[in-house]
């Protein structure tokens, strides 16, 4: 049984489309194998009397291309939403030198601050959706001359999909401020992550570090504000960096 089977793979032709096997199995080879699997091979070897016939069903053509101009435009005319220009975290106004806001692979300073010409190159690209001022924006490299950085696909935003809502319908709450409580929160539990990375799950009832992490993160004031919608509150080494799903969760 198995040496039929190995003999079966190794007697596989090398290129699987149903032309190419019809051409080595022979048009008698074929059509056993066909009718073995119900397959009709009129359209490929017949030529054009193998050609589909047309349909004898009678119907009206110039119906079916109104219902279904009509059924596409009731679509888009139910999906036409204006939901307004949605509202940003301010971090672009509140930090003139626009630290902070997102800079990868435009030209930075010295410090690491973005440069405001490159920053702002990018942000008039995406106020003219042109192709000529997004191949203008000033990108660079943070390790300095020898390699420029690329952007990926930044036209992207501006795309429209025929599929579904316009990606603009969609809304969802502006990231929070780098100078905001929740945000020191984030950044406070990502380094206690990264210190415990080699701690398994299992052990961190015994950790000393868990221990260490969960009352640096219930000190902290936006874990024990009404704001939280994140993190488990009070957070225990049963629900560290589990996050919560809804008030009270912890995901544990």
């Amino acid at each position: 049984m198995n040496t039929d089977k190995q003999k079966y793979r190794n007697d596989a032709p090398n290129d699987e489309s149903r032309r190419s096997f019809l051409g080595k199995v022979g048009v008698g080879g074929a059509t056993a194998a066909a009718l073995a699997v119900g397959v009709s091979l009129e359209p490929l070897i017949a030529g054009k009397d193998g050609e589909a016939e047309a349909s004898v069903v009678p119907y009206q053509s110039n119906n079916r291309a109104n219902d279904s101009f009509n059924y596409r435009k009731n679509t888009a005319i139910n999906e036409k939403i204006n939901n307004g220009e949605l509202p940003d975290n301010g971090d672009s106004e509140r930090f003139t030198d626009f630290s902070g806001s997102w800079s990868k692979c435009l030209k930075h300073e010295a410090l690491g601050i973005v440069n405001p010409a490159s920053w702002l190159s990018l942000v008039h690209a995406m106020q003219t959706g042109r192709f000529s001022d997004f191949q203008n924006i000033q990108v660079g490299n943070p390790g300095g001359p020898g390699f420029t950085g690329t952007l990926n696909g930044p036209m992207g935003a501006l795309a429209f999909d025929l599929e579904g809502l316009d990606a603009f319908v969609t809304v969802i709450p502006p990231a929070p401020s780098v100078a905001s409580a929740q945000t020191a929160a984030e950044e406070v539990e990502h380094y206690w992550a990264a210190l415990m990375r080699d701690v398994h799950f299992e052990d961190y009832p015994n950790s000393p570090l868990a221990v260490k992490a969960c009352a640096d993160l219930n000190g902290m004031s936006y874990i024990q504000s009404q704001d939280n919608i994140e993190f488990p509150n009070p957070v225990t080494p049963q629900n560290l960096f589990r996050g919560q799903i809804v008030h009270g969760d912890g995901s544990v």
